[in-house]
């Protein structure tokens, strides 16, 4: 099941999806994802996927697509953190990311950080 809110107004708004991003919900996502570009008023869209419990391939599909858009991906959590991470060195890659800003769009919380780190070192 997944679930998409479309929060905040002006000059920022945020899909925050919740559930597993998957095959046939995606279409939920996009659905949201035109709706905020087509409100005209905001200058950023942040997709935040830290309630996200997984992503298949058509999930993955979509989000590099807004990447390409401008969406800016925003994780809390070791797996979406890491799906994160994944899809933007993807979009890298392919010179999709228009902002280079905070680690390629990414915000990650100082905890999940230091979880990282240790995984890396051990």
């Amino acid at each position: 099941m997944l679930k998409v809110t479309i929060l905040g107004g002006g000059a920022e708004r945020t899909l925050k999806v919740e559930g597993k991003l998957a095959e046939p919900s995606v279409s939920q996502l996009e659905s949201a994802w035109k709706q905020a570009l087509h409100a005209g008023d905001a200058r950023r869209i942040e997709v935040d996927l830290s309630d996200v419990t997984f992503i298949d391939p058509t999930g993955e599909a979509a989000l590099m697509e807004m990447i390409a858009g401008g969406a800016r991906l925003t994780a809390k959590g070791v797996y979406s953190e890491y799906v994160v991470d994944r899809l933007m060195k993807r979009a890298q890659k392919s010179h999709a990311i228009r902002d280079g800003r905070n680690g390629a769009g990414v915000k990650h919380s100082a905890e999940a950080v230091k979880r990282v780190r240790r995984l890396k070192v051990d």
